[in-house]
């Protein structure tokens, strides 16, 4: 677990990359370990859902690569999420919320007991050996020690988490245990009250492009080109071109006015840009 590790990313001007800036070597291979891309995309989740605590099991990460320069495209990024992991906000309590990253470490029998080869073709019962998909990913400026002894063990706090765990996917049984108590209280996350994690380290990506685009290179004003009071698609589409050097695909256009545009009604204006802009200065992204 890292102990008051931070993580930020901004994205190069002409290279259109998310830089990882960590203290930390990047192995994301590494299912059975915490990892500073773990780290990452669950700082993203927890910043997003604005929640306490956000975990992410290690088979919802693909892996496989190790980013030396600690550069990862948006391409990657999609790569390293591969799965519609659906991604929902929870109540626990301090306690349980160590439980389960701690069996989680522990758990060696993600999927129960089954038949094992003997000799001769004899199976006989035994613990399944693979990699630890079940092993969970912890938010980057996760204090294990403050969290457990600053407040009281029994002190509720919201945390996101894969819905599908606690269904039984890895067999956490803390997280199953946690399941089956929301669903005895009616407060068991409804099907279609989930966000994608992808679609949450994406936005997170986008809004520290933004501070990074306006604080350093243009103010809102220049970027409202009509004067209208709202930035449109097309402004930020040429206020995007300016920055990267080269059009920006429609995909990154759109992904930076949904990550911003709190009424959903496809203009940014100043009062959306002000709120986030606060919001991640004050999260200590000023030096992005």
């Amino acid at each position: 677990i890292f102990v008051g590790q931070k993580l930020c990313v901004y994205t190069c001007a002409h290279t259109n990359i998310y830089t990882l800036c960590s203290h930390t070597y990047l192995f994301p291979k590494k299912k059975d370990k915490q990892t500073s891309v773990g780290a990452f995309f669950c700082q993203a989740i927890k910043e997003e859902l604005e929640t306490d605590v956000a975990l992410l099991n290690g088979g919802s990460i693909k892996g496989g690569m190790t980013y030396s320069q600690n550069k990862m495209s948006y391409s990657q990024l999609k790569a390293e999420l591969p799965f519609p992991t659906k991604m929902v906000v929870v109540p626990m309590t301090r306690a349980d919320v160590v439980k389960a990253v701690e069996y989680s470490r522990k758990n060696r029998n993600e999927r129960g007991e089954k038949k094992k080869k003997k000799e001769e073709g004899e199976e006989e019962e035994g613990p399944v050996k693979m990699a630890r998909r079940g092993y969970l990913q912890i938010n980057s400026d996760f204090d294990l020690v403050n969290f457990v002894n600053n407040a009281n063990s029994k002190d509720i706090v919201q945390v996101a988490l894969p819905r599908n765990l606690m269904g039984g996917f890895c067999n956490i049984t803390p997280l199953i245990n946690l399941g089956t108590q929301l669903q005895t209280f009616n407060i068991y996350p409804s099907e279609d009250d989930f966000v994608p994690a992808l679609d949450l380290v994406t936005r997170y990506c986008c809004k520290s492009r933004w501070v990074n685009i306006i604080q350093h290179h243009f103010s809102f004003d220049d970027v409202d080109l009509n004067g209208d009071g709202v930035l449109d698609r097309s402004e930020i589409k040429i206020m995007m071109e300016r920055f990267l050097g080269y059009e920006p695909g429609e995909f990154v256009v759109d992904d930076m006015i949904n990550s911003i545009d709190l009424d959903g009604d496809g203009v940014i204006d100043m009062s959306e840009f002000s709120h986030v802009l606060a919001k991640l200065e004050r999260d200590d992204f000023s030096q992005i």
